[in-house]
């Protein structure tokens, strides 16, 4: 969803491009959807995750309106960059992306590595995947997960051997 157009269906105006997303951590569901001007830069609008009329090469929505609204982000994390530990402090990786239900946004799995950057590309990085089950609780910028969630941490990709080693890849194995 990250970096896709977002197109009023009543005007054919693009609000923008979507540059993050915000999760509320209660229900561990995308609340929010960040729009920029410009990918790189401009100022943000957001608009509710239900006002998605459709996703497909681009993401649709009613009208212009859905960005019209303020909201609070009490409550609501980028996720992307946190910090991953387990209970008792040990450190399982920084969140790169997550995978979520693209009708629902119930979030299913996060996304690690050692960066905790989505523009590093998976193939100079391992890659895992933590299930959010295994979440207990977020603290400013660090999910905290159960101690046994690294037993059950799963390897999306594998750092190619020609790739350079920028830094020591997660302690998993």
């Amino acid at each position: 969803l990250l970096a896709k157009q977002v197109i009023s269906v009543s005007s054919a105006r693009s609000l923008g491009f979507v540059s993050q997303l915000w999760v509320d951590a209660s229900s561990w569901v995308v609340a929010l959807v960040e729009v920029r001007p410009s990918l790189l830069s401009g100022d943000a609008d957001k608009f509710l995750f239900d006002d998605i009329y459709q996703i497909g090469d681009v993401v649709l929505v009613q009208d212009e309106s859905v960005v019209e609204n303020e909201f609070k982000l009490v409550g609501l994390h980028g996720l992307v960059g946190y910090n991953v530990v387990t209970s008792r402090r040990r450190n399982v990786g920084k969140v790169r992306g997550f995978t979520f239900n693209i009708n629902s946004g119930v979030l299913e799995s996060l996304e690690l590595d050692s960066f905790g950057l989505t523009i590093v590309p998976a193939s100079l990085v391992s890659t895992y995947c933590l299930f959010v089950e295994d979440v207990l609780d977020i603290v400013s910028d660090t999910i905290v997960v159960h101690e046994d969630a690294i037993s059950r941490v799963q390897r999306l990709t594998q750092r190619a051997s020609g790739a350079p080693k920028i830094c020591k890849d997660l302690a998993i194995r």
